[in-house]
């Protein structure tokens, strides 16, 4: 995930956080009961592997170019 955020660090902040482990995530978005990544602090993914965390990063970038950020 760090390799792939790395690409875009500029535009993208991405973080895992795990069930049981972290608790920061809480207050923000609720309980997970699995390792769910957040993107930019809105797109929140559950189903999470490389392939999947490359494409989600690369598709956070791709709106933000749209949107002119």
């Amino acid at each position: 995930m760090q390799a792939a955020a790395a690409k875009y660090k500029d535009k993208v902040e991405a973080r895992i956080y795990y069930a049981g482990k972290d608790i920061t995530y809480i207050k923000k978005y609720g309980p997970i009961f699995k390792a769910t990544l957040i993107i930019n602090e809105k797109k929140k993914i559950q189903r999470i592997s490389k392939d999947i965390i490359e494409k989600e990063i690369e598709m956070a970038v791709k709106e933000l170019e749209m949107r002119g950020e």
